[in-house]
């Protein structure tokens, strides 16, 4: 008599390994000898309301890259009388002070606004101005 074949298959599963672990904020396995690259965020730049010009947050030079020449720079900044200066010397004006000290503010670079330029190329880039009026 031939032996009863056991009609009990046993369920095989298949196993396969658990795909790769990689840590939070990594997108996969990272080569040998390879870094993130981490850079310093640019300054805050805004267009303004009406002229359509850049405005830098800053009266100070900003390290930038030049867009009309394409190197990596740090402005030039060029002091001019803006709104700011020209209400100081009215009021001063109108209270009084008519002997030339009315034009007092228009010797005070911390009164005035600031134009960002290129060394290279002399383009205008940006500019800061003292009362953010968006004009």
């Amino acid at each position: 008599m031939a032996p009863k074949e056991n009609h009990n298959h046993e369920f095989q599963q298949s196993r396969e390994p658990p795909p790769p672990y990689y840590p939070p904020g990594t997108r996969g396995p990272r080569l040998p000898g390879t870094y993130p690259m981490y850079t310093q965020a640019p300054p805050i730049i805004q267009t303004g309301l009406f002229t359509g010009m850049p405005r830098v947050t800053t009266s100070v030079p900003v390290q930038t890259v030049c867009p009309y020449c394409g190197n990596h720079i740090m402005t030039v900044t060029t002091p001019f009388p803006g709104l700011l200066t020209w209400l100081l010397c009215s009021g001063l004006f109108v209270f009084g002070c008519v002997l030339g000290c009315c034009l007092l503010p228009f010797c005070m670079q911390s009164l005035m606004d600031v134009t960002h330029s290129c060394p290279v190329c002399h383009h205008e880039l940006f500019y800061y101005r003292r009362l953010g009026l968006g004009l």
